[in-house]
């Protein structure tokens, strides 16, 4: 899963519409070469950001035991719902209301609105709007800078092409849970990106849970990963530092299935819900099973390979624990930080984690 130093990015002019077989393809034509991410191998982040509940924490990295945030912000002053949010390669953090993008320049100080470096107004010519605006379930940045919206309005994926402006309108569509689609009667519920570019859904449907892939430039329909893995993160050998003695592809996330595969004839082993992790490529004809896993359940994870190690928030309070890169199997938290939102903020709650460059 490498990525090469240098793309070439090819777009083509004027609109195009591509309609492919269960899947809708909307906007002008995709670019078609994986567009050139962040610098490999990738420098160490200076901030992690803890999202809990509409209350961003920034803190400053290496982790110590006793970090404290550095600041605490309110990421939408004076709205009911928490907002959607996302942070970009280089640090500019956007979130998101029904109505309206905002995004921030770093180093983040303020969300108030007049902190923003840009707002844009959501309009059916970027996504789907309702009686009440958009049903946005997540907001991702790709490796590029490019922000994506995931709406449940009509199954809808947006993408919005840096440079964004106030004007900046729906570059690509592309269509989620559409009858007669692999992903119909699958609900999104959130989004991610590999170093590739390649796209995925964690979707649920009434019966069963299910990540689902989109490869640049998503000219194919989603089709599925054949595992429920919520929160995934996904982690390329060129993201190490040169000085790694083990720079493994990795796929990290909240696992729920067996954890091994019955022998012929054999019962399935009952289902867990555990942290797990797969090396990657992965190798379906030997069953999706994680290589390695944790007893806990976490409602946020990213990685940090420079520092070969990951980060996760529990669900049931927002505890943050900071885990070896790879994983061990049956790893214990090298450190934990409690959740500083209370329980109004911190249990069960919306939670997101980000990684942020120096500006």
């Amino acid at each position: 899963m490498k990525v090469s130093t240098i793309f070439a990015l090819v777009v083509a002019a004027g609109a195009a519409v591509l309609v492919v077989s269960g899947c809708s393809t909307s906007g002008p034509a995709p670019i078609t070469s994986p567009p050139m991410g962040p610098a490999n191998p990738t420098p160490p982040a200076k901030w992690l950001y803890v999202d809990h509940y509409g209350t961003l924490y920034e803190y400053t990295l290496p982790l110590a035991g006793n970090s404290k945030p550095a600041r605490t912000l309110t990421e939408w002053p004076n709205i009911h719902i928490p907002p959607q949010i996302a942070v970009d390669p280089g640090g500019k953090v956007a979130v998101a209301s029904n109505d309206a993008i905002r995004i921030f320049h770093p180093p983040i100080v303020s969300f108030e609105p007049s902190h923003a470096e840009l707002t844009i107004k959501l309009t059916p010519a970027i996504t789907e709007i309702g009686e009440s605006g958009a049903d946005l379930i997540d907001l991702q940045y790709d490796p590029s800078g490019n922000l994506w919206l995931f709406n449940n309005l009509g199954g809808e994926i947006s993408e919005l092409r840096t440079p964004l402006t106030r004007h900046s309108i729906a570059a690509l569509t592309l269509g989620f849970g559409q009858p007669g689609s692999k992903t119909s009667g699958f609900t999104m519920v959130q989004g991610r990106f590999d170093v590739s570019s390649a796209l995925y859904v964690y979707a649920n449907s009434t019966t069963r849970s299910r990540l689902f892939k989109s490869g640049f430039p998503y000219a194919k329909p989603f089709s599925s990963t054949g595992i429920n893995l919520a929160q995934p993160d996904f982690v390329d050998a060129s993201q190490y530092l040169p000085t790694s003695k083990n720079p493994a592809d990795l796929l990290l996330g909240q696992y729920t299935g067996e954890l091994r595969t019955p022998k012929p004839g054999a019962p399935p082993s009952p289902p867990v819900d555990v942290m797990g992790q797969f090396y990657e490529p992965l190798q379906p004809t030997q069953g999706l099973i994680p290589n390695d896993h944790v007893n806990t359940v976490v409602g946020a994870l990213i990685a940090d390979p420079p520092r070969e190690r990951f980060y996760t928030l529990l669900l049931i309070d927002g505890e943050l624990d900071v885990f070896g890169l790879p994983l061990q199997g049956g790893a214990k938290p090298v450190l934990r930080l409690s959740c500083l939102g209370g329980s109004s903020g911190c249990v069960t709650r919306t939670q997101h984690l980000f990684l942020a460059p120096a500006p």
